[in-house]
């Protein structure tokens, strides 16, 4: 049986699916077989029940659906600050932010296309606003405007 520590929660182990291997330059590594299938599992299994969700469960979740702290603050309506005391157990993880979350788990793994698509939206948005560079200058009346990328 494998402690498995690599999805960040503490109380994950597999009883197969993985095996222990060494490289051609002698280093032992870890094989696990089909490890998004692994994690879409243990996303599936905390999604169904959000009432016992905790700091580990709900940044695995977060992360899981590739959203931000920054994302989920704002959805929910609170501070991205909040959303990282959850995450670090300085705060409890209200129901109604356990429930939205495990309800967007369980809705994008059904396949449901509508929850599949504003979740992959919300990615998108996320990862412009966090990566995209913000070009400004004055222009000939005076004004700042965004400038052509």
């Amino acid at each position: 049986m494998l402690h498995y520590k690599g999805c960040g929660l503490d109380n994950v182990y597999l009883t197969n699916g993985y095996e222990r291997r060494k490289t051609n330059g002698g280093h032992d590594i870890l094989h696990i077989e089909d490890i998004e299938g692994l994690h879409r599992t243990i996303a599936l299994t905390i999604a169904v029940n959000p009432a016992a969700i905790k700091d580990q469960e709900f940044r695995f979740l977060r992360k899981w659906l590739d959203m931000s702290q920054r994302s989920i603050a704002e959805i929910l309506g609170v501070q991205e600050q909040t959303v990282s005391l959850w995450e670090r157990g300085e705060q409890d993880v209200p129901q109604y932010a356990a429930l939205f979350v495990c309800t967007m788990v369980r809705e994008y793994i059904s396949g449901k296309a509508a929850m599949q698509a504003i979740v992959d939206r919300l990615r998108d948005v996320d990862r412009a606003i966090g990566k995209a560079d913000l070009l400004v200058e004055l222009n000939s009346q005076g004004a700042w405007m965004q400038k052509a990328a």
